[in-house]
């Protein structure tokens, strides 16, 4: 099999791959939703087995607690399927970088790295498929808060709840995050439209959040892998000026 043959294939892989993951995470978001839904159904019809209320003089609604559970693990299913988006998104970048192109990141863009992986990865590949990024139709912006969010829900801070909150860091960079609730951001909007510093929004992944997110990252690798051949032209290029290569490894 020669170089190019060999080095299509590989494209042709990441692709792929990348899909199987993003198939797999709407299926296991809407199987696992399924169920947590179908608690709190039965507790508001009063259905099997919470059709006879326990005794209670507290004045709740019986079952409440159960009920907050299941929202609670719809919404921990939310955040721990964008940490596998996010997970698989680098794992794509990691495969363009080292088995599809193989390059290496100069000095300015080991840098970019302190930002995050996605802006690194942006920058190199801006470069490698001659892009400013203008011409992708994908929100760049979204691609990042995908890790962000990652981030946040792989890093709880308080142990009396499963809540997780944005930081500010996100918010100065993100002022109307993509993953919180709506109503939320609107209670919470201060004058201008910023928001009140003294709290945080809470990190919200919904499921259309979640299947925009999804979508984002499938066309993301679409977009690349049509302009690969790109890539192969960057390629004959390092090839050519060899003796001053620096970036391909």
């Amino acid at each position: 099999m020669s170089h190019m043959e060999t080095s299509k294939k590989c494209e042709m892989d990441a692709l792929y791959f990348l899909k199987s993951r993003t198939k797999f995470i709407r299926f296991f978001f809407e199987e696992g939703e399924k169920d947590y839904e179908d608690v709190k159904h039965r507790i508001d019809e009063q259905l099997p087995p919470f059709h006879i209320p326990p005794y209670s003089e507290d004045g709740e609604p019986p079952y409440l607690s159960e009920w907050l559970d299941a929202g609670a693990a719809i919404d921990l299913l939310g955040i721990n399927c964008v940490s596998m988006l996010s997970d698989s998104l680098k794992l794509y970048f990691n495969t363009l970088q080292r088995r599809v192109i193989r390059f290496s990141f100069d000095q300015a863009e080991k840098r970019v790295f302190n930002k995050g992986f996605v802006p690194a990865y942006f920058a190199a590949l801006g470069e490698i498929l001659e892009t400013d990024w203008s011409d992708c139709p994908v929100d760049r912006d979204l691609i990042e808060q995908i890790v962000l969010a990652r981030n946040r829900g792989q890093h709880p801070e308080d142990l009396t709840s499963f809540d997780f909150r944005h930081d500010q860091a996100t918010l100065d960079k993100h002022p109307r995050p993509f993953f919180a609730a709506v109503d939320e951001l609107s209670a919470m909007t201060a004058e201008e439209g910023s928001l009140a510093s003294w709290l945080m929004p809470s990190l919200k992944v919904s499921k259309e959040g979640l299947l925009k997110a999804l979508e984002q990252v499938e066309t993301l690798a679409e977009w690349i892998e049509d302009r690969l051949d790109r890539a192969e032209e960057w390629r004959a290029r390092q090839r050519a000026n060899r003796p001053a290569l620096l970036r391909e490894v």
